[in-house]
């Protein structure tokens, strides 16, 4: 599937991401590589979420590039506070982080369809069949 060639919304920049609006109704954060998520990182995540506006029929792309990990602590906000989405789709290159996110994807509770993806573009095609 082909992306259009910019954003909906200009890209915001924080210290490990940025974010922004691929479509209407997909909220698209990229982690950068060798990167440690937070607390800090996920309360950013949220409040992305209410600066583009964006309500629980969103779908969310959480692209990770190569060495992100994300912390016992952040995992456990994610858990509590988590914002809702229609769908949630994960951009992993790597295997080893694959492998880990099948994992952690099993034991997190989830009230919308979760699925990982090796490519941007067949994680846009699968979250618009929600």
């Amino acid at each position: 599937m082909a992306l259009a060639s910019t954003p909906v919304s200009e890209p915001l920049t924080f210290e490990k991401f940025s974010g922004c609006l691929l479509e209407d109704d997909i909220i698209y954060m990229r982690y950068f590589e060798n990167q440690e998520i937070g607390e800090k990182e996920i309360e950013l995540g949220f409040e992305l979420h209410d600066i583009l506006e964006v309500d629980s029929n969103v779908k969310r792309i959480i692209h990770c590039e190569s060495y992100v990990s994300i912390t016992r602590q952040a995992r456990e906000l994610v858990q509590l506070k988590g914002r809702p989405a229609k769908a949630e789709a994960y951009v992993i290159p790597a295997l080893s982080q694959k492998i880990l996110f099948t994992v952690y994807s099993k034991l997190r509770k989830r009230n919308h369809p979760l699925k990982a993806f090796d490519n941007l573009e067949d994680a846009v095609e699968w979250v618009n069949q929600f």
